[in-house]
């Protein structure tokens, strides 16, 4: 059985391997990524079983977990996985035993409308996990244990399929990924995030938004408007994966974190925002929180509209551009021209 140290050199090459590099060498990783996901598994005593095939379907493999089995799908593509992909994987958890539960891994991550579509109207039997859970569990020695009893708590006691171990912590210096109170290596960065520990409870206020591409937005914002205020305060920012699932994370962040922080909800208007503030107030379980609703969407701070390819698109070339756009866009301009943006910009601060 191997160490923990080869797992994670194994683990290290594994997300060296360059964006563009051909087909084969993604095909050779994706396999090289369910050995290493089976020793992991065996490191941790979770009596995994590898991938076999049943009539009509693959299953990638199982593990015994807390007196419960769960099978599991492994996936590391280009691109976030949609809602279909694990629709077919839900289905096959569905057809096991009564109570059998499924573990997702997408090491490119989930489109932000997949955790909505899962979760409304349907039972719940599927966990997702992302590259910085893997991340946690791995680079910074946590053990995939603890990020799935984290995980798993929050889908039982929240109905959270999709809960962020990590989130970015702005001040006015820069902006620091945090993962649970440790550091992250960020894959789209290609490095580390942050240089020293931040605990989750010292932010002033907890923001929870759709999808990545609007942490980014977020971030960069909240990082300007600090910075040339001259302010201490520290923000983080995390995501829900999907605009009705914000409720469910900022509940379970309210429990998880310092319940002294201030929440502010940032979600797209999506030509509704009477609607959306309405679906806020009737799921949001604490009353201190505010809204911040763009309309169409929070692309339109930036100047273009929801339709914009852009939107959802999180490579390395896309993050440099939404943040480039984030850093020249006129703040009191925006402040004088978008009530959503002037109640972030003075949540941020405190005002």
């Amino acid at each position: 059985m191997s160490g923990f140290g080869d797992i994670r050199k194994d683990y290290e090459s594994l997300v060296k391997l360059p964006p563009d590099a051909d087909g084969e060498a993604k095909r050779r990783r994706g396999y090289a990524f369910e050995r290493l996901l089976n020793k992991l598994f065996s490191f941790e005593e979770l009596e995994p079983r590898s991938s076999y095939q049943l009539a009509g379907e693959q299953i990638d493999g199982s593990i015994y977990f807390d007196g419960r089995f769960y099978l599991l799908e492994a996936k590391w593509h280009s691109e976030p996985l949609p809602a279909s992909t694990i629709y077919q994987f839900k289905g096959k958890v569905d057809g096991k035993l009564a109570g059998t539960l499924g573990i997702f891994i997408s090491m490119s991550g989930y489109a932000e409308d997949a955790v909505d579509a899962l979760t409304l109207g349907k039972g719940l039997n599927v966990i997702l996990v992302d590259s910085s859970d893997m991340d946690a569990a791995i680079r910074r020695e946590y053990g995939i244990k603890k990020v799935l009893k984290t995980k798993i708590r929050m889908a039982a006691e929240k109905g959270v399929i999709y809960f962020p171990v990590e989130g970015s912590l702005v001040t006015a210096d820069k902006t620091r990924v945090v993962e649970i109170n440790d550091l992250r290596y960020d894959h789209i960065i290609g490095g580390i995030a942050a240089t020293q520990k931040a605990e989750p409870a010292s932010a002033d206020l907890l923001i929870v938004c759709e999808g990545s591409s609007d942490r980014v937005i977020i971030s960069t914002l909240a990082e300007r408007i600090l910075a040339r205020a001259d302010s201490d305060r520290s923000i983080k920012v995390f995501t829900a994966m999907g605009k009705m699932a914000i409720p469910r994370v900022a509940n379970a962040l309210r429990n998880t974190y310092n319940s002294e922080s201030k929440v502010l909800i940032v979600t797209d208007g999506d030509n509704d925002p009477v609607g959306a503030s309405a679906m806020l107030r009737d799921n949001l379980e604490f009353s201190e929180w505010l809204a911040a609703i763009p309309n169409p969407s929070i692309e339109a701070w930036l100047g273009y509209d929801i339709n914009n390819p852009m939107r959802g698109k999180l490579g390395r070339s896309g993050v440099k551009k939404l943040r480039q756009e984030a850093c020249e866009v006129d703040i009191d301009n925006l402040i004088n021209r978008d009530k959503s943006f002037s109640i972030l910009y003075e949540s941020i601060l405190g005002i």
